[in-house]
């Protein structure tokens, strides 16, 4: 007699799997700048603690800022918190990366130009298999990539 799972229970599976796979993608850029700015104290269980932990830090600190900073300054309070957000994106990946606070900067840029990189060629990979002419990176005729 065969049985079958809930269905409530296969898509919080199916949940689950995505984001663990969304993370350890998101992971790998952050792995590759951290090994080339840092080098050897790279790993890449450092770079999937990263990419956890840096953006939720890093959102706290622009809300409370922005929020905290808005009766005074208004829209200029989110320019200020998002000099905060970077300062305190770049002192997390310099603690967790052992690098100083320009070094996770770099690690931060990096890590964004790479994660585009990534997506400019599985875009371009996507369209050479499937035969889709336009994207949102590649405009062209075809039918929209939506």
């Amino acid at each position: 007699m065969a049985t079958t799972l809930p269905a409530g229970i296969v898509s919080l599976v199916g949940i689950i799997l995505t984001i663990v796979i969304a993370w350890i993608i998101i992971s790998i850029p952050i792995y590759l700048a951290g090994k080339i700015i840092s080098g050897k104290h790279t790993t890449f269980g450092k770079a999937m603690l990263a990419a956890i932990i840096a953006p939720l830090i890093t959102l706290f600190f622009f809300f409370l800022v922005t929020i905290g900073l808005a009766v005074f300054l208004g829209p200029f309070s989110l320019l200020v918190g998002g000099i905060i957000a970077i300062l305190v994106l770049s002192y997390v990946y310099g603690s967790i990366f052992d690098t100083s606070l320009l070094g996770g900067f770099g690690i931060a840029l990096l890590g964004t130009v790479i994660t585009y990189v990534m997506a400019v060629v599985v875009v371009a990979i996507m369209s050479a298999v499937f035969g889709i002419s336009t994207t949102p990176i590649f405009p062209g005729k075809g039918p929209p990539f939506y």
